[in-house]
């Protein structure tokens, strides 16, 4: 078996980082953080949204404004790398509660593939192409336990709330 370089190493925990920053950021509405994710002309197809890397950062942080609560997960990264160019393939689950329109609360869980294209420019990895792969759908009434309700809630997380750290 080839030993793998320490070159491929650090990209691949770079193009991992990248991964994982995507979630982090829209969950905590961080615009700065997540327009920094894309080159601008980055070509993105979420099956709700096509369009580029200038133009996406507006519309996921719209879209994650409707929930109170966001968690993205990223799991089953590998990536295939050439130089300044990764290919990716990554499963996410993306869970979010909001509000009923009734007084309660809804949740909607998702569970799909990433299918990416990151391209090194000037040292720098960023999206260069992400495409989105529903695998399925699910959403619900919030029957949360009363066990729980001492427990601090992820509400309305954005890069002014206390809890926020890193960028």
């Amino acid at each position: 078996m080839a030993s793998i370089g320490i070159e491929r190493l650090l990209a691949e925990a770079d193009c991992t980082r990248l991964l994982h920053a995507y979630g982090r950021a829209v969950d905590w509405q961080d615009a700065e953080g997540l327009a920094a994710l894309f080159w601008p002309d980055a070509v993105i197809d979420l099956g709700f949204f096509k369009g580029n890397g200038a133009e996406v950062t507006a519309l996921l942080l719209a879209n994650a404004a409707l929930s109170q609560r966001r968690f993205h997960a990223t799991s089953n990264i590998l990536f295939s790398i050439d130089g300044d160019t990764a290919l990716g393939d990554s499963c996410c689950i993306t869970h979010a509660v909001g509000d009923d329109g009734a007084g309660g609360q809804v949740w909607q869980l998702f569970y799909g593939r990433y299918l990416d294209r990151l391209e090194r420019r000037a040292g720098e990895w960023r999206f260069a192409e992400r495409t989105f792969l529903l695998n399925a759908h699910h959403a619900g009434l919030c029957d949360e336990s009363p066990l729980l309700a001492s427990v601090p809630r992820a509400d309305q997380l954005q890069p002014d709330h206390p809890f926020f750290r890193f960028r």
